[in-house]
């Protein structure tokens, strides 16, 4: 029997995107002021904050991120990645205060993401992308090229984030360019299409009941932050009408 190939990512999206480790946390940094750093290394309640401040200061100063403590600064990165800048309640009610949270979010998602010892959770994956919308098309170009880079270095045992990764580049290109050729949205379309069913063939091999679950959200152990996953897959299918990545997310209205 031959073996399954890899899906194919469209060429065209490494001429929109370069695949680099460094591109989000190296823009996303530049936003981030010794005031906000301290915020994030406080989140835990101030608990170890210095510790976990001079556990960020190096990658904030631009140093390449690698292996990380789990807890200094990984506690607070994670904490701050939950932070929710548009919520009122949330002590951000102005617009500057919003961009604000988003700024460090991003920064605390990209070095979560950026980082082998965390895994590559879609949660945090829609959180950096929700920052980086708002923060505009630079932040979608570099997050873009970031998670081309890191599509491709997913582990086997991380494999079924795959299709959400494809998605978000997806929606970084597609965003990025509302104009976009036809072509180019059939291509996106096919790709994220291959990209979910490879992984429901491999969960059905398992569990046969997987043949049925909802598209891309039923692959998933969790239901956090599918609402967001649901707004970003609902903003491109109202971008796109009756293109083919407007028909392709018309699931989003299923179940």
């Amino acid at each position: 029997m031959l073996e399954t190939q890899p899906v194919q990512i469209p060429a065209w999206l490494r001429e929109v995107f370069s695949p680099d480790k460094q591109a989000a946390v190296e823009y996303f940094r530049r936003f981030v002021d010794e005031g906000m750093l301290l915020e994030i290394a406080q989140a835990d309640y101030i608990d170890g904050a210095e510790t976990h401040l001079a556990a960020l200061k190096p990658i904030r100063e631009g140093n390449e991120v690698g292996e990380m403590d789990v807890w200094y600064p990984g506690e607070v990165l994670e904490l701050v990645r939950w932070s929710e800048p548009n919520d009122p309640n949330s002590g951000c009610p102005d617009a500057p205060s919003v961009l604000r949270g988003h700024q460090m979010r991003a920064f605390c998602c990209a070095v979560l993401l950026a980082s082998p010892t965390f895994e590559p959770h879609n949660v945090t994956l829609i959180q950096l992308m929700g920052s980086a919308m708002m923060m505009g098309d630079d932040a979608l170009k570099a997050t873009g090229g970031f998670l081309l880079w890191r599509i491709e270095g997913l582990r086997s045992d991380c494999e079924e984030e795959r299709p959400f990764f494809a998605l978000a580049i997806a929606a970084a290109a597609y965003l990025l360019d509302p104009s976009m050729e036809v072509s180019k949205e059939a291509e996106l379309a096919a790709w994220l299409s291959e990209e979910e069913n490879a992984e429901r063939e491999h969960r059905v091999k398992h569990d046969p009941h997987y043949r049925t679950v909802p598209w891309l959200l039923g692959l998933t152990w969790t239901e956090m932050r599918h609402d967001r996953w649901r707004e970003l897959m609902r903003k491109m299918a109202n971008q796109s009408g009756t293109g083919p990545l407007g028909q392709l997310l018309s699931v989003i209205h299923q179940g």
